[in-house]
């Protein structure tokens, strides 16, 4: 029997991104590594061992729209309803991030056996706190939104990188990102086996207060950063506008993924004249990320192991991401974690 669903919020990653991406193949040739389907519900709809059986959103248009788009037949306003109700398995949660924390929780103490929750995770490091506890304490698994690390070239990469035929992983280089959207920092951890940061410090290109308030800001790109890890490893950080390419640094070798996950270049260094030759490189298969994800959690609930987007990497990845605004504000200083402000609040919506 298929894991019960139940997905608070019917909006845009829920549903209508999948149109976007549709209607985006349609007017232009794609380049990248996204592969479709992309949305929650779209992607549950394509695996086998999952179904939607509810729904839960604020407006009753956009609630109607979504249940009769995906055949769902439960639907609610208020998601503590939902979840008390329909003896859920798994909860997706797509509402705006401030509403993120509160809803996972209840699920996770309600016995909810899995939580999709889609970036960026929450607000502040008290807010993930609460998180990691609830949790830990209820045996929660968490599939986190972030998708990088689902997709065939980001995997690639890191297969090539710990298989060490280019050497010893040194460091991973990135050339645009912000601190706390989702994406950025967890492709980092992902492309370095996933270490513990030790030392994390960073500038932010243009420090946004929202009204105020000097303990709230919006989330913009970094400027600079260096965080190192407990496996001897460093992630750099420059605001270049390349864009979506990052570079793994091996003692004898480079792996670069470019055009945001569209192939891999792989450098060898030559041991006469080290110089860095080009090493050709087959194109792996692509598959849909949000499947992935869905998959991974999946076999998380059943085998009671920790998926890949699980609840300690992303732990780590907000870690670092409100570490890096404590180093700015405190002019671009190392912060050893954890990172003593936990009600810093930072909005990358």
């Amino acid at each position: 029997m298929a894991f019960r669903v139940g997905i608070i919020g019917c909006g845009r990653m829920a549903d209508t991104i999948e149109d976007e991406q549709i209607s985006k193949r349609k007017t232009h040739s794609y380049r990248g590594g996204l592969v479709l389907p992309y949305s929650h519900a779209a992607g549950y709809a394509a695996v086998k061992e999952t179904e939607v059986v509810a729904a839960c959103d604020i407006r009753q248009e956009r609630l109607s729209e979504f249940a009769q788009r995906w055949n769902v037949s439960a639907c609610y306003t208020n998601y503590r309803q939902m979840i008390e109700e329909q003896r859920l398995d798994i909860v997706s949660v797509t509402t705006r991030p401030e509403q993120h924390a509160e809803q996972m929780i209840f699920a996770s103490n309600q016995g909810i056996k899995g939580v999709y929750a889609e970036k960026p995770l929450c607000m502040t490091l008290e807010e993930t706190d609460a998180i990691r506890q609830a949790f830990e304490r209820n045996g929660t698994h968490l599939e986190y939104g972030p998708i990088y690390r689902h997709w065939a070239t980001y995997e690639q990469a890191r297969t090539i990188a710990e298989s060490g035929e280019l050497g010893k992983i040194k460091s991973v280089l990135a050339f645009e990102g912000k601190a706390l959207e989702g994406h950025f920092i967890d492709l980092l951890l992902y492309l370095l086996g996933d270490p513990e940061p030790v030392s994390i410090q960073g500038m932010i290109s243009d420090l946004r207060p929202l009204g105020e308030d000097e303990t709230k800001f919006m989330d913009t790109p970094l400027l600079s950063a260096q965080i190192k890890f407990d496996n001897d490893t460093t992630a750099y950080v420059a605001q270049t506008g390349v864009g979506r390419e990052i570079e793994l640094v091996c003692s004898d070798g480079t792996v670069r993924v470019c055009n945001d996950g569209e192939a891999l270049q792989v450098r060898r260094r030559d041991t006469v004249s080290g110089a860095f030759d080009i090493v050709p490189v087959e194109p792996s298969q692509q598959w849909s990320g949000t499947v992935h994800k869905i998959e991974d959690l999946v076999q998380a609930i059943q085998t009671g192991k920790p998926g890949r987007s699980n609840l300690r990497v992303t732990m780590i990845s907000q870690e670092i991401g409100f570490g890096l605004y404590e180093s700015h504000l405190k002019g671009g200083m190392e912060v050893d974690p954890p990172v003593p402000r936990r009600g810093l609040w930072i909005s990358s919506w």
